[in-house]
């Protein structure tokens, strides 16, 4: 069968039973792939024409009429088919790894948000933005996004939920020294850092954290794009990590921040409203920019409709929904 790769035009023969993921590879293709699972989703790519075989979970929507996405590393060809793989300037390769991580600290940072720190067994290379998965104990994981850069430690910001398991055994019985198992890195949202477009990062609530991962990763990287920042939270209370999104942006000079609360009083420097609207009010236009959006899904749907609206292509929105899973 004929593998037909856009945009470089390449035509691959693939073998019957094999991946995308191993057609590509195998002949020197760059494609981003981590977990080689599909629970990472960082080797999607569209397909244009023909037809693929895999888990029903892995097949998405797509922005481009007739076509969809699919992670190839789950995607196997039954007919000659046309696919698109990202540009080989976004590829990453941070091969997925499990591994146990001690807890060096767990601190509250605002009223239902605490900070948990961490220390994996080894380090841990991710590109900012993206996220691991952390066993508590058997049956009970969920997804942290990193707020910093590789090192020997991990920092997460994790919501807590009332009623819920994970939210016990972090406000209660965690405790420094205690283990946990660690899975990752996971993610498509991350830094894309070979280009100089203007960049808007959104971050709603928790969505703080790997949005000053990928703020880090800016200036670690000394990109000079402009740079814009939104942070949403639902009232003053909720509001946290000023001071640390400051001590960032002293090594952004390019970077302006606006910290918007939804309803209440706001403090000096804050602004009132929804984050879709004051994002709307403040560009006419976001045609030629980039955007890394991170919160709750109704946060980054309503987002995405908002850059959408304002002439922000779909290739240069990244957007990591935090979907609550279990209790």
């Amino acid at each position: 069968m004929e593998l037909v790769v856009r945009p470089s035009g390449r035509v691959l023969e693939v073998q019957a039973g094999e991946t995308l993921l191993d057609a590509l590879l195998g002949n020197q293709v760059p494609i981003s792939h981590s977990c080689k699972d599909g629970r990472c989703g960082v080797c999607r790519c569209r397909l244009l024409h023909g037809k693929v075989v895999g888990p029903a979970r892995q097949m998405r929507p797509s922005s481009v009429p007739g076509s969809s996405c699919v992670l190839a590393c789950q995607s196997v060809l039954t007919e000659d088919c046309v696919i698109e793989v990202p540009a080989p300037e976004e590829v990453v390769v941070h091969p997925a790894r499990t591994m146990r991580a001690e807890v060096v600290a767990v601190t509250p940072l605002c009223r239902d948000t605490l900070r948990l720190r961490v220390r994996p067994q080894s380090p841990l290379s991710f590109s900012p933005g993206q996220y691991v998965e952390l066993e508590f104990e058997r049956g009970l994981a969920r997804p942290y996004s990193m707020c910093g850069l590789p090192g020997n430690e991990l920092e997460f910001h994790a919501r807590l939920h009332p009623g819920g398991r994970a939210s016990a055994r972090l406000s209660g019985e965690l405790k420094p020294g205690d283990m946990l198992k660690l899975r990752g890195p996971l993610g498509i949202t991350f830094l894309r850092s070979r280009n100089e477009d203007p960049i808007i990062c959104v971050g709603a609530g928790t969505g703080l954290a790997p949005t000053l991962s990928i703020l880090r990763g800016i200036a670690a990287a000394g990109m000079k794009n402009p740079l814009q920042i939104y942070l949403g939270f639902t009232c003053r209370e909720d509001v946290y990590g000023q001071d640390e999104l400051a001590q960032v942006l002293e090594q952004l000079p390019a970077a302006r921040a606006h910290t918007v609360v939804a309803t209440g009083a706001i403090d000096r420097g804050m602004r009132r409203g929804l984050l879709t609207s004051v994002i709307a009010a403040d560009f006419p236009s976001l045609a030629g920019w980039r955007a890394y959006v991170f919160g709750s899904p109704h946060a980054v749907d309503a987002t995405v409709r908002t850059l959408r609206e304002k002439q922000m292509v779909e290739q240069s929105i990244y957007a990591e929904p935090f979907h609550i899973t279990g209790n």
